[in-house]
């Protein structure tokens, strides 16, 4: 990773611009496995009155309730799980940056930009502790849009208002971890969810065009 991150600085000479270019390069990497997942949670979306009408026809039997909308899933190729695949792929690069920005010096005091003073400062440091300083005032933003942008993501694909309310919670969730995170990996996790956003929107654009021709 921290090979990676120098490759990319070399050319740009800011690493947090290394960062958002390394979070691209991911991105490509797994698209066929987003892609994949998007068109399958657009169907979902799509599949879901059907889903509510078997829910309604068999309430009153849980066990009958599963089946069969397990049932459906397979009949319509479809897998409700599919949306965690991209997810757990990117964990080991989460950790791996998470690692290099805790344990080595390299970065110590590497700004990104004129935005953040260094990229391995979390909201939750004592040296971060004031919010009223516009020094520290960034790293909070940079948690408050972590949260929103993973809330945004999710909400995109949601398919029920039940799904809406665990999405608000996990976007709490996401804040409360995204406090002890350096501000670096906030940066990459950020620049995932907004280039996410940005393909589900073009793969939804892409299946009603195939859908109208």
């Amino acid at each position: 990773m921290l090979d990676l991150l120098k490759f990319f600085q070399s050319y740009v000479g800011d690493y947090g611009v290394a960062i958002i270019l390394l979070t691209v390069a991911v991105r490509v990497v797994l698209l066929p496995l987003t892609l994949r997942q998007m068109k399958s949670m657009q169907a979902m979306k799509e599949l879901q009155p059907q889903i509510k009408k078997l829910q309604e026809k068999h309430k009153d039997d849980k066990q009958k309730q599963q089946e069969e909308v397990l049932k459906f899933y397979k009949d319509n190729k479809v897998n409700p799980l599919s949306g965690c695949l991209p997810l757990i792929l990117q964990l080991p690069i989460l950790i791996a940056l998470y690692r290099t920005l805790s344990k080595t010096n390299l970065l110590n005091g590497k700004p990104f930009l004129i935005f953040i003073n260094d990229l391995t400062w979390t909201a939750g440091t004592p040296n971060t502790s004031s919010f009223t300083t516009a020094q520290h005032l960034p790293y909070f933003l940079l948690v408050v849009l972590m949260a929103a942008t993973t809330f945004m993501s999710q909400k995109m694909v949601s398919t029920d208002p039940e799904q809406d309310k665990m999405m608000l919670m996990m976007g709490a969730f996401m804040a409360f971890i995204a406090w002890k995170l350096p501000a670096g990996v906030l940066l990459y996790w950020i620049t995932a969810n907004v280039l996410q956003m940005l393909q589900q929107v073009a793969t939804a654009r892409l299946t009603k065009q195939q859908g109208e021709s």
